[in-house]
């Protein structure tokens, strides 16, 4: 028995089996023609359909706003979570617009702290990796505490400094004492590697303990997915990590998550090991050699420590990686789920 073994893009495998090895080597120049890269650029189909775009729509102005603005149920959607997540838009918070010109990975409506202006957002943009500066995506009701998501400080071997991400990390903080309740934790400015807190659970005796102050602004948590090490290793290539001493009333934790070709490097020998005949012997020891098992004990633990951040010491969490992709939607998308039931109903789901 032939077979061809398809491995798709959403890591789904396909297996296809032949009665001879002709017909295996005949499907596989089919499927190698059809997946081939063209020949030229024009030929992708964003090309073919930017040229449909531009018949159907004549004017340029009238182009940019059918093609980039999103569709009424989105902004709908999204003002329905800015009012369900309690958002205070007419004192903390404001919605901004000018992402539509920024990060094309971003959505065009952020919410961002209300004394940080459209100019200021631009020199953040210019100074964090891919221009994604930081962005809120979610509060929390009861504790006022929100999650917010960004890329790599850019500031490379020369330490590079800009006083508007400074002052836009900080506003944040500020941000949450306005809207939120009149007790705050406060904790001091530190680098702390998250991947060696106990593996059991993050107890009262697993994070610096928080004292009481009055209404104040609040200490915020910058939880970076990379080690410490590969975050300056990042400077070489004019990335890094945010300096505890440039931004005050902050601490900085490094989880020591993997980056994307480590983890895809990880699922294929996962993968690879479940198509084979299993040895009751060894099998455990070649699953964790794998390494799968510890990205995923990671993963959560980074996760439950955003949870007991926002949800137990009422702080505010900024999560980010190098690009602010990979590693930090997954931190954010799972401590989300953990911290709102809302996220877990059918309802939600629909709307993703």
């Amino acid at each position: 028995m032939f077979q061809l073994h398809l491995t798709c893009k959403d890591c789904k495998v396909v297996r296809c089996q032949f009665s001879t090895f002709e017909q295996c080597q005949e499907w596989l120049k089919r499927l190698s023609v059809v997946v081939r890269p063209p020949s030229r650029l024009e030929d992708l189909f964003s090309f073919a359909f930017h040229a449909w775009c531009m018949e159907v729509y004549a004017g340029e102005k009238e182009q940019h706003g059918e093609l980039c603005r999103p569709g009424e149920h989105v902004i709908s959607w999204f003002k329905n979570e800015v009012e369900r997540m309690s958002f205070d838009t007419q004192n903390a918070w404001r919605m901004s617009d000018i992402n539509s010109k920024l990060c094309p990975s971003y959505p065009q409506q952020l919410l961002v702290p209300a004394c940080i202006t459209d100019k200021e957002l631009e020199n953040v943009a210019a100074f964090r990796s891919w221009k994604r500066f930081p962005a809120v995506v979610y509060r929390h009701i009861s504790t006022g505490a929100v999650i917010a998501r960004c890329g790599q400080p850019e500031v490379s071997w020369w330490g590079w400094r800009n006083a508007d991400d400074e002052h836009l990390v900080q506003s944040i903080a500020k941000a949450c004492a306005v809207n939120s309740s009149p007790h705050k934790h406060v904790q001091n400015s530190s680098y702390t590697n998250g991947s060696d807190l106990p593996d059991t659970e993050f107890g009262e005796s697993s994070l610096p303990q928080p004292t009481q102050h009055p209404y104040t602004q609040t200490h915020l948590l910058i939880l970076d997915a990379r080690s410490y090490a590969a975050a300056v290793a990042n400077r070489a290539k004019g990335g890094g990590c945010e300096c505890p001493e440039y931004y005050p009333n902050c601490e900085v934790v490094f989880m020591g998550m993997a980056n994307i070709h480590s983890i895809r490097k990880s699922f294929q020998s996962l993968s690879f090991l479940c198509t084979q005949m299993p040895d009751p012997a060894n099998w455990l020891s070649a699953l964790e050699s794998t390494k799968w098992l510890q990205h995923l004990s990671l993963l959560l633990k980074a996760a439950l420590l955003v949870v007991n951040a926002v949800d137990r010491d009422h702080r505010p969490v900024l999560v980010h990686c190098s690009d602010g992709w990979d590693r930090t939607p997954q931190i954010v998308a799972l401590s989300k789920l953990l911290l709102d039931p809302y996220y877990r109903t059918v309802e939600k789901y629909l709307t993703e």
